[in-house]
């Protein structure tokens, strides 16, 4: 069976991006294998030649010295990748931290809001050399165990793990904050392609009501003058540029340009359907999967 986008989809997302065929084409296109490297035990100079000597060809992002891509599904079967020299991770999940590289140097606080299984936080960790420290929280129980293994596996020492229920989290005050909120994640489908057939705009509505539940905590959560990082990995603007026209509503909530030098962004939307946003929420960015060959993500960088 040819695998088709839905028409409801095609529908609904025609309008939102650029082009619309090479959106489309890049939706059933299988996604790249990627990896960062995990600078806490390795550099990209020691790694790359030991994946040379491998036969595994890999080729360096031009956005983050770190990142590879490669087309060889071995990567998880290296010697790199069990000792934890090598994070295997999506490209556009690495975005986020690299927003707040400037702030990390320095923090002392941080919280990890949706951290599970950790592919954000022990790239939050390289980034600040396993200095400060880290709330990696996860409301899901079962999901800490994944989340504990990757923190060891990659010698992280500076992240602590918590299982809260965001909304009930105990009133802390972090200088930095990362929200990776949990969505109908329509930017991974390229991970895989037959999710699309169980596509329904039905779940939108619920998911974004408790984004917006979950962005207000973070918020508060967040020191006067910190920063914080809302990502998702959807495409749905009620999951994205309506959830942060919402904060900036109900908090007294800044936005900052979102910029990624070498990686291509479009700028976050104000009107959709029936809806028009704050003038500042073009302020926030998509990550489209056909401008830079990933999946779809958005992201919004928030100054309190």
């Amino acid at each position: 069976m040819t695998l088709e986008v839905p028409a409801a989809f095609a529908e609904r997302y025609a309008q939102l991006v650029d082009d619309a065929p090479a959106f489309f084409e890049a939706m059933l296109t299988p996604l790249p294998k990627s990896f960062r490297v995990n600078t806490l035990k390795a550099t990209a100079e020691t790694v790359a030649p030991r994946f040379a000597e491998y036969g595994i060809g890999i080729k360096q992002t031009a956005w983050y010295s770190d990142a590879f891509v490669s087309d060889n599904p071995a990567l998880g079967s290296t010697l790199e990748h069990f000792l934890g020299a090598i994070y295997i991770q999506e490209l556009t999940s690495m975005l986020p931290p690299l927003l707040i590289r400037s702030e990390l140097q320095t923090a002392a606080t941080v919280l990890d809001a949706c951290a599970a299984p950790g592919s954000k936080t022990t790239q939050l960790s390289a980034l600040m050399n396993n200095r400060g420290t880290i709330v990696a929280n996860d409301v899901e129980y079962e999901r800490i165990k994944p989340l504990k293994f990757n923190l060891e596996r990659s010698g992280t020492l500076n992240a602590v793990v918590t299982n809260y229920d965001l909304r009930s989290f105990p009133q802390m005050s972090f200088e930095v904050a990362l929200l990776d909120a949990p969505c109908t994640s329509e930017g991974i489908f390229r991970k895989n392609p037959r999710q699309m057939l169980s596509w329904s705009p039905k779940r939108f509505a619920p998911s974004a009501h408790r984004q917006k539940q979950l962005i207000l905590k973070t918020f508060d959560l967040l020191a006067d003058g910190g920063t914080l990082i809302y990502s998702t990995c959807t495409f749905a603007p009620e999951e994205n540029e309506a959830v942060i026209d919402y904060l900036l509503n109900e908090r007294p909530a800044e936005l900052e340009q979102v910029k990624i030098p070498n990686f291509r962004l479009m700028p976050g939307i104000t009107t959709w359907q029936n809806q028009t946003f704050d003038e500042r929420v073009s302020m926030t960015a998509r990550a489209l999967p056909h401008h830079n060959d990933t999946g779809g993500f958005f992201l919004a960088r928030i100054r309190k």
